[in-house]
């Protein structure tokens, strides 16, 4: 069949549908632990009808993390959708100088969103479009190698992410001191 993956490359499309249902679920834990500081967070976003919205998204990132592990090629879309959508707002609040920090993962951080915050968010998308390579919905068994290979990309990705965010901390402080 055409546009299909098979072997590695699919195996490789559920391990990375795999990271970033672990993702969404997680984000969508914490985020409805703490529905009033996610509320909060994005009415300080620009998101309108924040209260609501913080109800909803997390329904949304778990039901994008189970269509992720049933049948990645839905979900990845839907996680591709669900990433365009955040980073719309996260642009426009990077745009216009918002001071809010991001509570993209339940948590709100001292520092406010930045270009930072849509380069993972880019990175998550790649895991996304990888999804669309897994042969399902019934999974693959993961190989280890296909397992490997998608930690690898997502340590990699932490770890550029984790620079990029101490360079910005530090360009900062370096404009503070003038």
């Amino acid at each position: 069949m055409v546009g299909i993956a098979f072997g590695p490359a699919a195996g490789f499309g559920y391990a990375c549908a795999f990271v970033l249902a672990v993702v969404l679920a997680r984000a969508a834990v914490l985020k409805a632990l703490r529905p009033a500081d996610t509320a909060a967070g994005f009415a300080a976003l620009g998101v309108p009808a924040a209260p609501v919205v913080a109800r909803l998204v997390p329904v949304a990132e778990i039901g994008v993390a189970v269509a992720l592990l049933a049948v990645p090629r839905v979900g990845g879309l839907a996680a591709l959708f669900m990433l365009g959508t955040f980073s719309v707002f996260l642009a426009r609040a990077v745009k216009t100088g918002r001071r809010a920090g991001c509570n993209c993962f339940g948590q709100t951080r001292g520092q406010p969103v930045s270009g930072v915050d849509l380069v993972r968010n880019v990175a998550l998308s790649g895991l996304a479009v990888a999804a669309l390579l897994a042969d399902g919905p019934a999974p693959l068994p993961l190989t280890a190698a296909s397992t490997l290979a998608a930690l690898i990309t997502v340590a990699v990705g932490i770890v550029l992410l984790r620079l990029l965010r101490a360079r910005q901390a530090r360009t900062v402080h370096s404009e503070r001191d003038f």
